[in-house]
């Protein structure tokens, strides 16, 4: 009897540490379905990222990547280091932990992303560290030196910091995009060691300092899966990687690098995009053919080191802020399929749910034709859309060597969203930021269609001009006013005018064409320099 009780506790124990042994690497075990707030590139309000929590929470999201810093300044105002950039609007200690404790109580984990190589300028830009700045001059990207001590210690600093209010597990580090090499340190330091070498002694540091405070570091995976492949076999392999590729649609590609990557012993995240720069003010359907692929390849991967799937939503000042529902949803249940999801699928129930109306034919082919017409802009794969919110000579002069007239189904989408509106219940904002946002792609149609018909009038007499250059400046300034008002709402910033990103870089074509109309001289040249080609 004795040995029997004997025997019973020591099963007992061993389950008891089996279970133990479960409850402590669950962490390790999580599968992430999460989202991206990219909160240096505009700073939205508390209420606002409330709301999205809200929106993840209902849609089976468990994870938020915060993005905290980028070139653009720090969207948290560290204390540890007041001299770093930071962005109008950036959160304090306490306001950060709000936003964190109501993701946590949400069941949100919100995990912190910290620039610690590359789009480093909030740092290098500062009088204090412009001497750790190790970017070519001229280059958009840019570098900390990775040899340098300081450059460690400061991001130790940091990481401090940031690690007393994000109680996640994970910290991420960035590391995407890195340009360096430039300085004479690491100049020095290259004629021993390769760059591959440097790259990853660098981040293994930093992954040995996160590692004492009881962290995980994820990097962005484009240098060690896409660049420099000698980087991945360098890295320590509890490094976290995200597989970020915001074009591809080959889920035998996708699938491939993925089992490449696990069988060598890392952990890997899918990434693909919401919105990135091959996009504006809304996303075209062809972005759900990417997200769709990743999500059927990380959705059925079996294997421990495949820890799930986020997407990334970049730079939120190309668009207004309550237009984008209809694409996160879509997004969401895209994840919720593991891909092999066609995207209008999720549309009528998000038109019942979220505007609070019968959907009928006329919803339909609004958003149907809004995600077919939507034009690619900017960095796309595929950057031959010859669609140009103009704002310089030579887009001017781009526009008439494509010659052609571009299709506006825009001004047919505006109509019925006008006359879906009064069915509307719920949510008027949004459905005001979306119907604003139709009209402002139809208007940047006919802006540009208007200049093409009016170069090939041939008129370059000074009344002919005159007329035409305060009619466009005048609408563009009328507009402008529109989406600087809508774009506002729910921003703890203002647009810059300045400002490239900014909507199609429409407030720089308004101040272009506002210019054109006092000076209409360069005008005139233009048009004869087009007309009269030497």
């Amino acid at each position: 009897m004795k040995a029997i009780q004997k025997l019973v506790s020591i099963l007992v124990l061993l389950l008891f540490i089996s279970f133990s042994a479960k409850s402590t690497n669950r962490p390790e075990e999580k599968v992430f379905r999460g989202f991206m707030i990219d909160a240096p590139r505009g700073v939205e309000t508390i209420e606002y990222y409330f709301r999205l929590i809200d929106f993840c929470q209902e849609e089976g999201f468990n994870s938020i990547i915060f993005r905290l810093t980028d070139d653009q300044g720090s969207a948290y105002l560290f204390t540890s280091h007041p001299e770093l950039n930071m962005c109008e609007g950036a959160f304090s200690a306490k306001e950060l932990r709000t936003i964190v404790d109501y993701a946590q109580n949400h069941g949100i984990e919100m995990i912190p992303e910290v620039e610690s190589f590359g789009h480093s300028r909030y740092i290098i830009q500062t009088k204090r560290y412009k001497f750790l700045n190790d970017g070519p001059a001229g280059e958009d990207f840019n570098a900390l030196c990775p040899v340098n001590d300081s450059t460690l210690n400061l991001m130790k600093d940091l990481y401090n910091e940031v690690a007393s209010i994000f109680p996640s597990l994970y910290v991420h580090i960035g590391c995407d995009e890195v340009m360096w090499g430039a300085g004479e340190l690491s100049k020095k330091a290259l004629e021993t060691k390769s760059k591959p070498q440097i790259w990853a002694e660098y981040v293994n540091k930093l992954n040995g300092f996160m590692k004492t405070i009881g962290k995980k570091t994820i990097i962005w995976g484009d240098v060690p899966l896409y660049k420099e492949a000698e980087v991945l076999d360098l890295l320590d392999k509890d490094i976290i990687i995200m597989d970020w590729n915001y074009w591809e649609t080959n889920k035998e590609k996708i699938h491939r690098l993925a089992q490449t990557v696990v069988s060598k012993g890392f952990k890997l995240i899918g990434c693909p995009a919401v919105n990135w720069c091959a996009w504006g003010p809304r996303v075209g359907e062809k972005q759900f053919q990417n997200i769709n692929a990743y999500a059927e390849v990380y959705g059925n991967i079996d294997d421990s080191n495949n820890l799930g799937i986020f997407l990334s939503n970049w730079v939120p000042k190309r668009y207004l802020q309550g237009s984008q529902w209809d694409t996160y949803t879509i997004a969401a249940e895209i994840l919720k399929n593991k891909g092999d999801y066609h995207f209008m699928d999720a549309i009528p129930q998000f038109v019942r749910n979220h505007f609070g109306v019968k959907y009928d034919e006329n919803w339909d082919k609004i958003f149907s034709s809004i995600y077919s017409e939507t034009p690619q802009w900017g960095c796309g794969q595929e950057d031959s859309l010859k669609f140009f919110c103009w704002r310089s000579e030579k887009e001017i002069k781009d526009i008439i060597s494509d010659n052609r007239h571009l299709t506006n189904r825009f001004s047919e989408i505006s109509r019925l969203l006008t006359t879906c509106k009064k069915e509307v219940t719920k949510n008027m904002r949004d459905f005001d930021d979306l119907l604003l946002t139709v009209d402002f792609i139809e208007y940047n149609y006919n802006r540009q269609n208007d200049l093409s018909d009016f170069i090939y009038s041939k008129k370059t007499d000074t009344k002919s001009v005159e007329t035409y250059l305060k009619k466009v400046a005048g609408e563009d300034q009328q507009m402008l006013s529109r989406i600087n008002l809508a774009w506002s709402t729910g921003r703890c910033t203002k647009p810059s005018t300045m400002d490239k990103d900014f909507m199609w870089s429409f407030n720089l074509a308004s101040a272009y064409s506002k210019h054109l109309s006092e000076n209409q001289s360069e005008f005139i040249k233009i048009l004869l320099e087009i007309n009269h080609p030497q």
